[in-house]
């Protein structure tokens, strides 16, 4: 008996660390994604896939913005970024609710000028409808990796 109780325990537990897991590789695919479409490829469809009706959509220069300003300035953007990187922080879930906290680096260009751009961001992720939607984003600067 007391075996049997510690197996339904064991695969209690793996079920619940396999379900995190793969909801944590799904919403990490999403960041990557809407990264993309909003640092690299400008797509304004991607975007709106991606993000809630109530999206709150925090700059770290402190200006926030609501779906749909923050879809039409992220594709309509003239600043082109290069070298692009994600440095993973951390992940937590809670019901349906996920919360992904990374650095993102990458070289700023706007008028032929380069500028590292060095930000720090909290997504909020919810599932609806079977789908991961942000929910919220707030970025702040940070300094640069030495």
């Amino acid at each position: 008996m007391k075996q049997l109780f510690s197996l339904v325990v064991l695969c209690l537990f793996t079920t619940i660390g396999f379900s995190q897991s793969n909801t944590e590789t799904k919403v990490w695919s999403n960041v990557e994604a809407l990264n993309n479409a909003v640092f690299g490829n400008k797509d304004s469809i991607v975007m709106k896939r991606l993000t809630s009706e109530k999206l709150s959509y925090g700059h770290s220069g402190g200006n926030i913005e609501d779906k749909r300003k923050m879809v039409t300035g992220a594709s309509s953007s003239k600043t082109e970024y290069r070298n692009i990187t994600v440095e993973k922080l951390g992940f937590t879930l809670e019901g349906k609710t996920a919360v992904a906290r990374y650095i993102l680096r990458a070289g700023s260009v706007e008028k032929g000028v380069e500028t590292p751009l060095n930000i720090a961001i909290l997504t909020v992720w919810v599932k609806k409808d079977g789908d991961w939607k942000l929910l919220a984003r707030q970025a702040v600067k940070v300094a640069e990796k030495k």
